[in-house]
C-alpha cells in the first residue's frame, strides 16, 4: 500500500511537472514566433540589400575580364562582389544572436545557428514546393526531386563528420553551423531557379 501511494505521489509530481512544462511551452510560443518573424525579416532585409546593390551596379563587363589577375586581384574583386551576393547574408541572424547573448558558449552557438537554420529551411521548403508546382514538365520536377534528395544525403553526411572527427561537445556547434550554412546555400541555389 505504501509503495502504491509513493508511486501515485511520484506520478502526480510527474504529471504536474509535465503540465507546467506544457504551459511554459505554450507561453513561449508567441515569443518564439516573434523571434522567428524578426529573424525572417533580418534575412529578407539583407537579401533585399544585395539585390539593390546589384541593381545599382547596373550593366557592366564580365568580372573575369575586368578584375586584376592574380590572388590580390581575385580577393579585391571578391570583397567588392560580397555586397551584391546573397551568400553574404549567411550568418546575419546567427551573428546578431551570438552578439546579443554576449558569450561564446556551445549552447549559444547551437541556439543561434539553429535559429538561422530555421529561417533558411523555411525558405528552402517554400521554394522547393513552388519549383515542383511550377515545373515545366515532370522531367524538370523529377530533376529537382533527385537533386534535393542527393543534397539531403550530402548535408547529413557532411554535418555528421564533425562528430566523427571531434567526438565531443565541440562537435555540436560545428555540426549546427554546418547545417545552417549548407541549408542556406541550398535555399539560395533553389531560389536562383525562380528568377
Amino acid at each position: 500500500m505504501q509503495f502504491f501511494s509513493l508511486q501515485k505521489f511520484g506520478l502526480t509530481l510527474l504529471l504536474a511537472g509535465a503540465l507546467s512544462a506544457a504551459a511554459a511551452l505554450t507561453l513561449d510560443i508567441p515569443v518564439r514566433a516573434a523571434a522567428l518573424a524578426a529573424d525572417v525579416a533580418a534575412v529578407e532585409a539583407c537579401l533585399s540589400l544585395t539585390r539593390k546593390n546589384q541593381e545599382a551596379r547596373g550593366v557592366h563587363e564580365p568580372d573575369e575580364l575586368t578584375e586584376k589577375a592574380g590572388p590580390k586581384g581575385r580577393l579585391d574583386a571578391a570583397r567588392d562582389a560580397a555586397l551584391m551576393e546573397a551568400e553574404s547574408c549567411i550568418r546575419v541572424v546567427a551573428t546578431a544572436c551570438i552578439q546579443a547573448a554576449g558569450n561564446l558558449s556551445h549552447a549559444t552557438y547551437n541556439q543561434c545557428y539553429g535559429r538561422e537554420t530555421d529561417v533558411w529551411d523555411a525558405r528552402l521548403n517554400a521554394t522547393y514546393k513552388k519549383l515542383l508546382a511550377d515545373a515545366d514538365g515532370e522531367d524538370v520536377a523529377d530533376g529537382f526531386r533527385k537533386t534535393q534528395h542527393a543534397w539531403i544525403a550530402f548535408r547529413d553526411a557532411s554535418c555528421a563528420q564533425q562528430w566523427l572527427v571531434f567526438k565531443g561537445t565541440m562537435a555540436n556547434p560545428l555540426s549546427a553551423y554546418c547545417r545552417m550554412e549548407k541549408t542556406a546555400r541550398q535555399a539560395l541555389w533553389l531560389e536562383s531557379w525562380l528568377r
